[in-house]
C-alpha cells in the first residue's frame, strides 16, 4: 500500500491511532513498576535508620518504703473554762502563757451572799433533823401518822440538797485548771462581771504533742496503731513519734482517714499549730534513684521509665518510694536497669535502638558495685 494511501487510511480511522498510543503508554508504565519491584528487600532494610539513645546503668539499693503525709501539730487536750454562775471577778491568779497544774486556781468570782445562805441552811438542817427524829418516835409510839413522818423526812432532804447546791456554788467561784497545761488565753481581768456560760480561760495540754494527718484509701492498710513515725516540723526540728489513733470511718468530703501521732514534748519546747511532715517507714524495697526528668508516660498515660533490653525500648511502670531534693527513688525496676537518659522522647516501646552508654565505665562500675554488695 502506497504511503499516501496509508496516511489516508489512518486519517479516516483516528481511533486506531488512539489505541496504539494507549498500548504504548501501558507498556511503558508496566516496565517502570517491574524495575521498582526488583529492588532487593535487603537494600531497603539497609536504608532504615536505627536511632541512638544514651543509656546509663543504675543499680538498686535497699531502702525503707515510706508513707509520706502532711499535717500539723495540735495539743493533746484543750479546754475552755466557763463561768457557772453570775458574779464579779475579784482576783486573777494566773498569767497568760504560764504553766498551770491540776486544781490550780486561775481566777476567783465574788461569793456574794452564798456563805450566809450556807450558814442559814446548815442551821436549818439541825432543826429539820430534830423534827424528823421526833416524828419517827411519835410514829413508833402510835401518836403520829405516816404522812407526818414523810413530810418531816422530805423537809430534811430539801435542806440537805440546798446545802449541797450552795457548796457547789461556792466551789464554782474558784476557777481551777482541770489538768496540767499552758494557760494559752485568759478572757477576763479583775473587776469584770461574768454571767453563767461566759468564757474565763483556755488551757492546752502540750505533752504529748499530737500531729494530726490524713491518709488515703491506698495507704490505710499499710499502717497500724503503735507504728513509729519520723516527724519533720516546718521549723526544721526533727523528732520521732508513735501512731496512737487511726479513724475507722473516712471523712465523707475527702474520703481520707484521720490519724494521730504522739510526740513526747517535755517542758513544752514544741508548739502547737506548726506544719509537719510525717514519714512512716514500712518494709525495705529495692529502689533506684533517678532524676524526675527521666520519667515518661506511655500511651495510656501511666507514669514510668524507658529502659533498653536487647536493643529494644521497654516501658516499665514504677512506684515512687520517696523523694529527695536531688532525685526520686523508684521501685519496680528490679536490681539493675539500663535507663535511657537522653533521647527517650523520640522512641517508643518496642522500638529497636542503638544503646550508647554515657560512660564506657558505667557497666564496669555497676558490676563492681554489685560485687561489693
Amino acid at each position: 500500500m502506497p504511503l499516501s494511501s496509508t496516511r489516508q487510511w489512518f486519517a479516516q480511522r483516528p481511533y486506531i491511532i488512539a489505541i496504539i498510543i494507549s498500548l504504548l503508554l501501558i507498556f511503558w508504565m508496566a516496565s517502570g513498576v517491574m524495575k521498582t519491584q526488583t529492588i532487593p528487600e535487603k537494600k531497603a532494610k539497609q536504608a532504615q535508620i536505627i536511632p541512638k539513645v544514651q543509656v546509663e546503668t543504675r543499680v538498686a539499693e535497699h531502702i525503707s518504703d515510706l508513707v509520706e503525709l502532711y499535717g500539723r501539730t495540735e495539743p493533746d487536750r484543750i479546754v475552755t473554762l466557763k463561768s457557772e454562775l453570775d458574779g464579779q471577778i475579784v482576783e486573777v491568779l494566773a498569767k497568760r502563757g504560764s504553766m498551770v497544774k491540776t486544781g490550780q486556781i486561775i481566777a476567783k468570782i465574788e461569793v456574794n451572799d452564798l456563805e450566809l445562805q450556807l450558814a442559814r441552811s446548815q442551821a436549818l438542817l439541825a432543826q429539820r433533823e430534830m423534827e424528823y427524829s421526833g416524828a419517827k418516835k411519835l410514829n413508833k409510839d402510835g401518836y403520829q401518822g405516816q404522812v407526818q413522818l414523810s413530810i418531816a423526812f422530805a423537809n430534811l432532804q430539801a435542806v440537805k440538797a440546798d446545802i449541797k447546791r450552795l457548796d457547789i456554788a461556792l466551789e464554782n467561784t474558784l476557777i481551777r485548771a482541770p489538768f496540767d497545761g499552758v494557760l494559752n488565753s485568759r478572757y477576763v481581768e479583775q473587776g469584770d462581771y461574768v454571767k453563767s456560760g461566759d468564757q474565763i480561760a483556755m488551757i492546752a495540754d502540750l505533752n504529748p504533742l499530737v500531729v494530726r494527718a490524713h491518709v488515703t484509701e491506698n495507704q490505710i492498710e499499710r499502717i497500724a496503731v503503735g507504728q513509729q513515725a519520723q516527724i519533720r516540723l516546718l521549723n526544721r526540728h526533727n523528732t520521732q513519734g508513735e501512731i496512737r489513733y487511726i479513724a475507722s470511718v473516712a471523712d465523707e468530703n475527702t474520703n481520707t482517714f484521720k490519724i494521730e501521732v504522739n510526740i513526747p514534748n517535755e517542758n513544752n519546747r514544741l508548739l502547737a499549730g506548726i506544719s509537719a511532715e510525717v514519714n512512716i517507714p514500712l518494709a525495705q524495697v529495692a529502689a533506684i534513684k533517678i532524676s524526675p526528668a527521666l520519667l515518661a508516660l506511655d500511651a495510656q498515660g501511666n507514669i514510668g521509665v524507658k529502659t533498653v533490653e536487647n536493643n529494644q525500648v521497654k516501658f516499665t511502670p514504677i512506684d515512687i518510694v520517696k523523694t529527695e531534693s536531688d532525685g526520686i527513688w523508684l521501685a519496680g525496676l528490679g536490681e539493675q536497669a539500663d535507663i535511657i537518659t537522653l533521647g527517650q522522647g523520640f522512641v517508643r516501646e518496642h522500638d529497636t535502638v542503638e544503646a550508647v552508654f554515657a560512660s564506657s565505665q558505667s557497666k564496669q562500675a555497676a558490676s563492681s558495685d554489685r560485687e561489693s554488695n
